[in-house]
């Protein structure tokens, strides 16, 4: 809480009051001396406490600073935590000692072209530009901004996802050339799509074999939050069924050393190299069992629901291969009559 001297453009002088609470800063003109500016402050502060100031005129005063500071206090429990903090980072580079009332749309496209000057990508861009558009809507939630600048910004354009997928082939030099420990965790994933966090997280409790009629895993840490389940094949069945449970820990896949598996990236990558795979990520799995869930004839609404998806747009990507599928379905009947 302070006051400060301000000279005017025309050399005269006035007092200012300056001062936060929870979060909003309050500031204004205070009178033509320090004690005025004292006087006035102390009563617009007595107002704010007792609920009685206005506040939509001061609405949007707070300090971006101040407000990221709230903003990744009150996202510590999502799962998308550090891409926040990543982005926050970035951005307070450039919008940092500025009210979020004083930044504008102009400001952000400025922002943008030097993000782009720094040799980012455009969809680490957007992924900027996505949280700050969630911050400046939850300001709005919590009545610290009136509208969002954003809104009136263009996103940048990307190129089309990753659609990488293994051949048959592949897929089986995959498997053959993985570590025992290691090949439940790779068929996993192409018999059901499972993001990589999904599979590691995966708990016996969640695997449901003594139901034989309808053999299924329940996935619980999802990216959208919501739990889903996934019906398991035979194979799979077989799979999960051969591995060893360990009375110490509810988790399924285990590693060498005798801890729940963590992280993949060595087994990966020496699968991957063995066999011949290149240019292959974990998360291509996924499209792997995506792209031949369609060409084995299933549909996109219930990929949609089993990969997890909160609409039909995500599994887009794959509606040329169902028109393949269809297509050779077609060609069966070809010089037919």
């Amino acid at each position: 809480m302070s006051v400060r001297q301000k000279v005017r453009r025309d050399g005269s002088v006035a007092w200012q009051y300056d001062f936060m609470h929870d979060g909003i800063r309050y500031r204004g003109l205070g009178g033509a001396t320090k004690t005025q500016a004292l006087r006035v402050q102390e009563k617009i502060r007595n107002q704010v406490l007792n609920g009685e100031f206005e506040l939509v005129e001061k609405v949007g005063s707070v300090q971006f600073d101040e407000f990221a500071k709230t903003y990744l206090k009150r996202r510590q429990h999502l799962k998308y935590k550090k891409r926040d903090a990543l982005s926050t980072r970035m951005l307070l580079a450039v919008f940092s000692k500025r009210s979020l009332k004083e930044i504008g749309p102009a400001d952000i496209e400025d922002y943008i072209g030097i993000r782009l000057g720094q040799g980012v990508s455009n969809s680490t861009v957007n992924r900027e530009l996505t949280c700050l558009k969630r911050m400046y809507n939850l300001a709005i939630r919590w009545n610290q901004a009136r509208s969002n600048p954003v809104d009136k910004v263009d996103f940048l354009k990307e190129p089309p996802p990753r659609s990488r997928f293994l051949s048959e082939e592949e897929a089986t030099k995959l498997i053959n050339c993985s570590e025992p420990y290691f090949k439940p965790v790779l068929l996993t994933a192409l018999y059901t799509g499972m993001r990589l966090g999904e599979i590691l997280g995966l708990t016996w409790e969640h695997v449901f074999l003594e139901d034989r009629a309808n053999p299924r895993i329940e996935v619980t840490q999802t990216k959208n939050n919501k739990n889903r389940f996934i019906p398991m094949n035979q194979s799979l069945v077989k799979v999960i069924a051969s591995i060893e449970k360990k009375s110490k820990d509810t988790s399924v896949f285990w590693g060498i050393r005798g801890k729940p598996l963590k992280d993949i990236r060595k087994p990966f990558a020496s699968a991957c190299k063995q066999a011949g795979i290149k240019n292959f990520r974990f998360h291509d799995l996924r499209h792997t069992f995506a792209s031949y869930f369609v060409m084995k004839g299933g549909d996109l609404l219930t990929l949609k629901e089993i990969l997890g998806h909160s609409s039909l747009d995500m599994v887009q990507r794959y509606s040329h291969l169902a028109n393949a599928h269809k297509m050779r379905q077609m060609d069966n009947l070809d010089s037919l009559f």
